[in-house]
């Protein structure tokens, strides 16, 4: 087995509208072994349109020889940078050129190595889910402004807080605190690699939690928060620096699906960008300390020589039945599906509603508004696309050293990893999320169930993930055969 890593800069590529708080990045990894190659490319970026995110895949394949489906397009989800159409078009051109070149080198330079990892379990030290169930209310999601007791257990009572459109329910269940305890993903990764020398060529990282911490001002009420923004690569870029210092080479941060799991982050006081910027430390040394720690106590060393392959799978998923059939239909519609949905839910309110009403009449006013946004800003769909009604989503997977790395699509929930586990090695199994282009929220039949942000920003329909998950297993089934 031989091993690469590199790293570029994005400065140049896209045209910004906010000044830098630090530099974005793409880092990559390139794995060789006989005559299979594979690369995982991971960047500091919000979300890429899937037609780019895979037309980079097509064009770094016919410069650099590494088969389109063993590149994986990752982004970390940092909400301080880049998203949509900055990426596309001319800055795809140079991001794709840029790439290209360093991977071209890292195939030149690619050394003979070794390895060895750590299963870190933060439990649920570091991260928590977001959404959760309000008897009498429905499903409700909190970005930002979480409680923690005594012993670190998030909780609110904090209505104005949970996406209610100003709507303050006058319930039982807001007289104590509620816990938000739904599963989240408590395993953290560290691989570090290492040449004949015992030199450190460079260290993949990852965990599953919102980038988020960066842009935390954007949610304070103060009148100068439009003039905060900052380019950021938030704490995972931090956390890659501080492994950078102590162990050499690169690093890689990969993060996990984290469509309904949060940072353990702060909320009073962080007005101002260089407040976020200071969370975002404090959080990179917390999680990189703990990470390293057990690294330097628990790790082992893993077989280069094992199975290695890589593939990718491409599943039509179908389409949620309230986004239109054409482009022209969803612009047309949108404002008198907008006004009604505002209308039924002020009517609901001034007549007294049961919460429960009031809460899903919140939730399709959030939804119809959101539509747009999902079909034409982030998928850039077709009328041919819509009028198809479904929308072919790719799966990466990479086996190495005894371990399945499963790329995912959109923001997945933790259900998604919790499957992963479960249906094929357990721990051995790494997912990743949004890996060849951002889909927006992968909502499951439980979330749209409970309403909230992920049932609101998603585009797929109900038997969606069902439809993923039931060829997944015969696709991945297959992949795991020796």
């Amino acid at each position: 087995m031989k091993v690469s890593f590199g790293k570029i800069s994005a400065k140049g590529t896209f045209a910004p509208v906010w000044p830098y708080g630090t530099d974005l990045y793409g880092r990559f990894v390139y794995l060789e072994k006989g005559n299979t190659r594979a690369l995982i490319a991971a960047f500091d970026f919000s979300g890429t349109q899937p037609k780019e995110a895979n037309r980079w895949r097509r064009e770094v394949a016919a410069l650099t020889g590494i088969p389109e489906g063993a590149l994986w397009y990752h982004e970390l989800q940092i909400h301080a940078a880049p998203y949509g159409e900055q990426l596309k078009g001319e800055p795809m051109d140079k991001l794709i050129a840029r790439s290209a070149e360093e991977i071209n080198r890292m195939i030149s330079r690619a050394e003979e190595c070794e390895c060895f990892v750590c299963e870190s379990d933060f439990g649920t030290e570091c991260s928590f889910n977001r959404e959760q169930y309000v008897e009498g209310l429905g499903g409700v999601t909190v970005w930002t402004g979480m409680s923690f007791d005594e012993e670190g257990r998030p909780y609110s009572q904090n209505k104005d807080i949970m996406l209610l459109r100003g709507y303050r329910p006058d319930l039982p269940a807001f007289d104590k605190p509620i816990y938000f305890d739904n599963p989240n993903d408590p395993k953290a990764y560290l691989f570090r690699f290492v040449n004949k020398k015992g030199e450190t060529l460079g260290t993949v990282s990852r965990f599953a939690a919102h980038p988020d911490v960066a842009v935390l001002f954007e949610l304070r009420f103060h009148p100068n928060r439009k003039n905060e923004y900052h380019y950021n690569f938030d704490w995972p870029g931090y956390m890659s620096e501080s492994f950078e210092q102590k162990y050499g080479g690169v690093s890689v941060y990969l993060n996990g699906p984290c469509a309904d799991l949060s940072t353990k982050k702060g909320y009073d006081g962080l007005d101002l960008y260089v407040d976020a910027e200071r969370e975002c430390k404090r959080l990179a040394k917390w999680f990189g300390e703990k990470l390293s720690a057990d690294f330097d106590k628990n790790a082992f060393g893993i077989d280069v020589d094992s199975v290695f392959k890589a593939e990718t799978f491409d599943i039509e998923v179908p389409i949620k039945e309230d986004i239109p059939s054409s482009l022209a239909e969803l612009r047309e519609e949108t404002p008198r599906r907008v006004a009604e949905a505002q209308e039924k839910l002020d009517k609901a309110i001034a007549e007294g509603a049961p919460a429960y009403k009031i809460k899903r009449l919140i939730d399709d006013r959030w939804r119809v508004g959101a539509i747009p946004h999902a079909v034409i800003e982030t998928l850039d769909l077709t009328d041919e696309e819509l009028a198809s009604r479904k929308v072919k989503v790719r799966v990466a997977a990479l086996r190495f050293g005894g371990y399945l790395f499963v790329g995912v699509p959109g923001e997945s929930l933790v259900d998604m990893t919790l499957w992963l586990r479960s249906q094929f090695t357990g721990v051995k199994t790494i997912p990743v999320d949004q890996v060849d282009g951002y889909y927006n929220y992968m909502a499951t039949p439980r979330s749209m169930t409970l309403g909230g942000y992920t049932y609101w920003q998603s585009w797929v329909a109900r038997e969606g993930i069902p439809t993923i998950k039931r060829e997944l297993t015969g696709l991945l089934g297959e992949f795991m055969k020796d």
